[in-house]
C-alpha cells in the first residue's frame, strides 16, 4: 500500500508509484478475486523480473501486479501515466479494465506484444483505489515495469503527456530540419564528409526520438509490428554513435585513432546485421553490450575533442561543448534504460546544445576557410595577372615566327621546293593546319586580353545580318573538309538590319560556325534570324554531338570545353565561346544555348534592331577623309539607300583624251565611298561609285572599260566575294583587276577573297600610302597587259606563214598546168589573203564581218585547191552586217582544217554559219573531223593552245577567249558535235547593225 493522503493533488504535480508491489508470478489473476490468490510475492517497481540481485523469476513469462492507494480526501478523481511495461500489459482500477498496450497472455502464441505509453483516469471512491496490472513478456531480454508509473489529477497527467509530446515533436522537427540542412551542405561540398556524417547522426536522433519517450512512431504508423519497432529502436542508437565517431574522425584524422574508427564501424555494422537478421530474443540480449560500447565511444570522442582544444584547433571550443552535451544525453539515456528514470527527468537541453555547438563549430571553420580563400584568391588574382601578361607577351612574340612557318609551309605545299610525294604533301598539309590552329589560338588569346582589359572599341554601323552570314559561310565552305556537312543560310537579304560593329559581328558568327563544325560529323549547320520586338535573335543550329545539360552554362566560361578531350581533338583553348559571349554583351545583347545530346545544339544571340533615320557615328579613321562626310538625312529615303555620289570634275584635257585610268568603287558605306572618291581623284583617276553589287554588274554590262574594281567584302544582298566571282565569269584577273577591302582581320577572309578571284586584299581603315601603292600597281598591271595584247594582235596581223605560202604557191604552180582560169582565181585569193596579213596600218579594234569573211573564203579556197575533195566547205550566213574584233574567226577556221579535218584520212566538211539568236549574233564553226577527247577539250582552254609550229596561225584559243570576254563578256564555247567533230560557237551582242 502506498499512502498519498498527505499529498497535494493539483494540476501541476504528479507522483511516482515507486516501491514494493504485490507480485503474483505465473498468474494473470481476476482483479475481483485477487485476495484469494496464492503465491504472493513482492517486487520493486520499476524493475525487471530478472536482475543480478533478483534471480527467482525468469526473463520470459507472465505475472500480476497489485497496489492499494490511499488518496487525499479532497481528491475526486485521479489519473495514471504508464510509460514502459514490457512487453504487453493491461491495467485495472478497482477491478475495471481502463487501459493497456498489447494483449498479455500466458504463452507466446496468446500474447500480442506492444509497448506504447498510455494514460487512464478513474474516480476516487472513499479515498482509496486498487491498481492491478497484468503483464507478460515472451520476446524481450527483460520483462516487467521498466519505468515509474506516475499518478496525479487527470489535468496534471494530461499536462505531462502534452509536455512529453511537445518535447518529442520539437526534438524530431528540430533534428530533422538540421539534418536536412547539413545534408544539403554535404551534397554541395562532397569533398568534406563531415557535413554528411553530422546530417546522418541527426537523422538517427530523429528515428531514436520517434521510438522512445512517447513513441510517436506508433501514432504515425499504427500498423507497425512490435518486432520492427524494436529493431528500429536499437539500430537508431548504434548507427547514431557510429556517425558521431565518423564525424569526429573526419574533423581530426590526426587525433582520432583510425583503429578505433574501424572497430566502431565494424561493431555497428555487425550489430545492425544481427538485429535485422535475428529475432528480438537474440538481439535484445546484446543491447547491454551495445550500450557499454556506446558509452566508451562517447568518452573517447570527448577525449579527442579535449585534445583538439589543447592543440587550439579551429573551433575546438565549440566541439568540446558539444561533446559535453553528448555525454549528458548519453547519461540520460543510460539512466532511462538501466534505472528506469523518466526520459525527461532532466530538462532536454543537451540535444539543442549539441547541435548549436556543432553549428557554431562548422561556422567557425567556414569563416576560417573564407579568410583562407580570400587570401588565396588575392594571390591567385596576382598570379592570374602575371599569367595574362605572360600569355600576352608570348602571343605577341609567337605571331611573327608562326606567320613565317605558315607561309613557308604553304609555299612548300604549293611546290616551291619541288614536287612532293603524296605522303610528303599530307605531312606538309598537317604542318600547315597545325600552324594555323596555333595562329588562331594566339589570335584568341590576344582578343581575349583586349576584351578583358576593355580596350575594344566598337565601330557602330548599320549591318545586314544576311550579308555577314554569307561571308562567314563562304569562308568555311573553303575551309570545311567535311563533305557530309551542309551549311545553310536561311536569313533573307535586307530584312534584318542591326546596329553593330561589322568586324566583331563577323567574329561572333565565325566563332559559332567554327564551334558547330568542330563537333558535327554529318548533317547541317543552319543560320536563322527572327525579330522579337526591338531585338533580333540570330541562331546557329547544328546536328552534331550536342552538349550535356550540366555543361550548357560552363562552355561560355574562359578556357572551358565540353570535355577534356575536346582541346586535343579540336586544337582549341576553349576561348572562342567566351570571346563570343563578351562581344555579344558589348553589343548590348545576350547569348544562350539549347542542346540535346546526340541530336545537336542551337546557339542564339540577340542584338538591337537598327532604327530607320538613326545616323550612326562613323568610327573609321577620319584622317582618310579630305573633308568630314556624314550621310545626308535624305539618304535614309528609298529603303535606306544612299543617293549616287557625283563623280569629281576633271580637266578638259582628261575629258578629251580619256587616258585617265577608270576605277569602279563598290561599297555600301557612304563615308568609305566619299573617302575613296576624294583620295583617288587626287591621283587623276576617274571614279565611278556604286553602293551595291547589283548596280555594279549593271554598270559592267554596259561599260566594260574599267582599269580596276575596288569592292567591299561586307555588303547587303550581294557580298563582295559573290560579286567578284560573277565578275570573274566575264573578266580575267588581267583584264579587270579586283582589290577587295574589309574591316575583318581573319586570315581565311583573305584566302576566300583570292579564291573568289581577287588580285589583292586591303584592310580597313586604309593607310593612304598602302592604298595608293596597291591601286597603282593593279592599274599598271591592267594597262601593261592591254598594251601587250595590242602588240600581239599587231604582230599577228603582220605574220607571214612560210609553210602555208610555200604550199599555196606549189598548189598554184601545179594548177597552172591544168586549169588557167582556176589558177587565176587562186592567185587572186592568195593576193587577197596576203593583203590582209600584211596590212600593218590596220589598228582597228573592230572590223566588218564581211572583211573577216573575205579573208576566210580566200584561205579556204587555197586549201580546197590543195586538198581537193578531202575538204568540203558549207556557208550558212544569215547575218553578215555586224562588226567583231579582227582575227577571231579565221584562226578558228584554220585550226578546224589543220587539226580536225586534215588529220582524218578521208577529210571532211567545215560549216561556217551565222544567225541572230535573242540579242546576240551566234557564229558557229563546225567540222566532222578527228575530234578531241574530254581531257583535250578541257586542256584546250586551260593551256595556251597553238596550231602546229609548221602550219599553225600562232594564235591560241585562250587569247581569243580573253579578247571575247573583255569586249563582250561571253566566252568561247567548244563542244563535241554529233558526228564526232568539234563545234566552236562565238556570241557577239547585236547592236542593231543589221538592216
Amino acid at each position: 500500500m502506498i499512502d498519498l493522503s498527505a499529498c497535494t493533488f493539483d494540476n501541476n504535480s504528479t507522483y511516482k508509484l515507486d516501491g514494493k508491489w504485490e507480485f503474483y508470478w505465473g498468474q494473470l489473476l481476476d482483479p475481483a478475486n485477487i485476495s484469494q490468490a496464492e503465491g504472493l510475492g513482492y517486487i520493486s517497481v520499476p524493475g525487471s523480473w530478472k536482475t543480478i540481485t533478483q534471480r527467482e523469476y525468469n526473463r520470459y513469462g507472465f505475472a500480476t501486479y497489485r497496489l492499494e492507494l490511499l488518496l487525499p480526501a479532497d481528491s475526486e478523481s485521479f489519473a495514471l501515466k504508464v510509460n514502459n511495461i514490457r512487453n504487453a500489459s493491461q491495467l485495472f482500477i478497482d477491478s475495471k479494465p481502463l487501459g493497456g498496450s498489447g494483449i498479455p497472455g500466458q504463452t507466446l502464441e496468446t500474447t500480442k506484444p506492444r509497448n506504447q505509453p498510455y494514460s487512464v483516469s478513474a474516480p476516487s471512491i472513499n479515498g482509496r483505489a486498487e491498481i492491478v496490472i497484468h503483464a507478460s513478456n515472451f520476446t524481450y531480454d527483460s520483462g516487467g515495469v521498466a519505468e515509474s508509473i506516475r499518478i496525479g489529477t487527470p489535468e496534471a497527467v494530461w499536462a505531462l503527456d502534452k509536455r512529453n509530446s511537445i518535447y518529442d515533436i520539437m526534438f524530431v522537427a528540430g533534428f530533422a530540419f538540421i539534418a536536412v540542412y547539413f545534408l544539403g551542405q554535404g551534397l554541395q561540398r562532397k569533398e568534406d564528409s563531415s557535413f554528411f556524417q553530422l546530417a546522418m547522426f541527426c537523422f538517427t536522433i530523429v528515428l531514436y526520438m520517434l521510438t522512445h519517450s512517447e513513441k510517436l512512431l506508433f501514432d504515425l504508423s499504427p500498423s507497425i509490428s512490435y518486432e520492427w519497432f524494436s529493431k528500429l529502436q536499437l539500430i537508431s542508437g548504434v548507427i547514431g554513435f557510429s556517425f558521431v565517431a565518423g564525424y569526429t574522425y573526419t574533423l581530426f584524422p590526426a587525433l582520432y585513432s583510425r583503429l578505433f574508427m574501424r572497430i566502431t564501424f565494424t561493431y555497428s555494422i555487425g550489430f545492425c546485421l544481427l538485429t535485422l537478421l535475428s529475432s528480438i530474443r537474440v538481439y535484445s540480449r546484446a543491447s547491454s553490450l551495445m550500450l557499454i560500447f556506446c558509452v566508451i565511444s562517447i568518452v573517447y570522442t570527448f577525449y579527442v575533442m579535449l585534445r583538439s582544444v589543447v592543440r587550439n584547433e579551429i573551433g575546438s571550443f565549440y566541439l568540446l561543448i558539444g561533446a559535453i552535451a553528448a555525454i549528458m544525453f548519453t547519461l540520460s539515456l543510460t539512466s532511462n534504460l538501466a534505472l528506469g528514470t523518466g526520459f525527461y527527468s532532466v530538462p532536454p537541453v543537451s540535444g539543442p546544445i549539441f547541435i548549436l555547438s556543432e553549428g557554431l563549430f562548422l561556422s567557425a571553420r567556414q569563416a576560417h576557410a573564407y579568410e583562407t580563400i580570400k587570401l588565396l584568391s588575392q594571390q591567385l588574382a596576382r598570379k592570374d595577372r602575371d599569367k595574362d601578361e605572360f600569355l600576352l607577351k608570348t602571343s605577341n612574340e609567337l605571331r611573327t615566327p608562326l606567320n613565317a612557318i605558315i607561309n613557308i609551309s604553304l609555299s612548300l605545299y604549293e611546290g616551291s621546293g619541288g614536287s612532293l610525294s603524296s605522303s610528303q604533301r599530307e605531312d606538309m598539309r598537317l604542318i600547315l593546319g597545325t600552324g594555323r590552329r596555333l595562329a588562331f589560338m594566339v589570335r584568341d588569346i590576344l582578343d581575349y586580353e583586349q576584351i578583358k582589359r576593355e580596350r575594344i572599341t566598337l565601330h557602330w554601323k548599320q549591318v545586314d545580318i544576311q550579308g555577314i552570314a554569307n561571308i562567314v559561310i563562304e569562308v568555311f565552305q573553303f575551309l570545311n573538309i567535311k563533305d557530309d556537312i551542309r551549311i545553310k543560310n536561311r536569313i533573307p537579304p535586307g530584312v534584318y538590319l542591326i546596329e553593330a560593329d561589322e568586324h566583331r559581328l563577323m567574329q561572333i558568327l565565325y566563332n559559332l560556325l567554327d564551334n558547330a563544325l568542330k563537333f558535327t560529323d554529318r548533317g547541317s549547320v543552319v543560320f536563322e534570324a527572327e525579330r522579337q520586338e526591338d531585338i533580333i535573335a540570330i541562331s546557329v543550329t547544328d546536328t552534331g554531338r550536342g552538349i550535356p545539360a550540366e555543361r550548357l552554362e560552363q562552355i561560355f566560361r574562359d578556357y572551358e570545353q565540353v570535355n577534356e578531350a575536346d582541346s586535343l581533338e579540336s586544337g582549341g583553348l576553349g576561348l572562342g565561346l567566351a570571346i563570343t559571349r563578351k562581344l555579344v554583351e558589348l553589343h548590348g545583347g545576350s547569348i544562350k544555348v539549347e542542346s540535346v545530346p546526340g541530336r545537336g545544339s542551337t546557339f542564339t544571340f540577340t542584338l538591337p534592331v537598327s532604327q530607320p533615320g538613326a545616323v550612326i557615328a562613323e568610327a573609321e579613321n577620319r584622317e582618310l577623309l579630305l573633308t568630314p562626310v556624314n550621310p545626308p538625312l535624305e539618304a535614309w529615303d528609298d529603303d535606306w539607300k544612299y543617293p549616287n555620289i557625283p563623280l569629281p570634275q576633271y580637266t578638259r584635257d582628261e575629258e578629251t583624251n580619256g587616258s585617265a585610268p577608270r576605277i569602279l568603287v563598290v561599297d555600301d558605306d557612304y563615308a568609305n565611298l566619299k573617302a575613296l572618291t576624294n583620295l583617288l581623284s587626287l591621283e587623276n583617276y576617274r571614279i565611278t561609285s556604286i553602293r551595291s553589287g547589283k548596280e555594279a554588274l549593271a554598270i559592267l554590262a554596259e561599260d566594260r572599260n574599267f582599269d580596276l574594281c575596288i569592292i567591299d567584302v561586307m555588303m547587303p544582298e550581294m557580298s563582295g566575294l559573290e560579286l567578284c566571282r560573277i565578275i570573274r565569269k566575264t573578266f580575267s584577273p588581267l583584264d579587270l583587276p579586283v582589290l577587295m577591302a574589309t574591316a575583318g582581320q581573319q586570315l581565311h577572309f583573305n584566302e576566300s577573297a583570292f579564291r573568289a578571284g581577287a588580285n589583292d586584299f586591303i584592310h580597313k581603315p586604309y593607310a593612304w600610302s598602302d592604298l595608293k601603292g596597291r591601286v597603282k600597281t593593279l592599274v599598271d598591271l591592267k594597262r601593261s597587259v592591254a598594251e601587250r595584247l595590242s602588240s600581239e594582235i599587231a604582230m599577228l596581223r603582220a605574220q607571214i606563214k612560210p609553210h602555208f605560202l610555200y604550199n599555196a604557191i606549189n598548189t598554184i604552180i601545179w594548177m597552172s598546168t591544168r586549169d588557167n582560169e582556176k589558177t587565176r582565181h587562186l592567185l587572186y585569193d592568195l593576193s587577197h589573203f596576203l593583203r590582209g596579213s600584211f596590212d600593218f596600218s590596220n589598228q582597228e579594234t573592230a572590223i566588218p564581218f564581211e572583211k573577216e569573211l573575205e579573208l576566210i573564203e580566200a584561205y579556204l579556197s587555197l586549201e580546197q585547191a590543195r586538198f581537193g575533195k578531202r575538204l568540203s566547205v558549207q556557208y550558212n550566213i544569215e547575218v553578215s552586217e555586224f562588226t567583231l574584233p579582227p582575227l577571231i574567226v579565221q584562226p578558228i577556221v584554220e585550226n578546224a582544217v589543220r587539226h580536225g579535218l586534215m588529220e582524218k584520212i578521208g577529210g571532211g566538211t567545215l560549216i561556217l554559219s551565222t544567225r541572230l539568236q535573242g540579242g546576240n549574233i551566234v557564229i558557229t564553226v563546225a567540222d566532222n573531223g578527228k575530234g578531241m577527247s574530254d581531257e583535250q577539250l578541257a586542256s584546250w582552254m586551260m593551256d595556251d593552245y597553238r596550231s602546229s609550229s609548221r602550219q599553225g596561225t600562232g594564235i591560241g584559243l585562250k587569247n581569243i577567249n580573253r579578247r571575247l570576254l573583255k569586249q563582250f563578256g561571253h566566252p568561247l564555247l567548244l563542244t563535241r558535235g554529233e558526228d564526232g567533230g568539234i563545234e566552236v560557237r562565238i556570241r557577239i551582242p547585236w547592236k542593231g547593225e543589221v538592216s
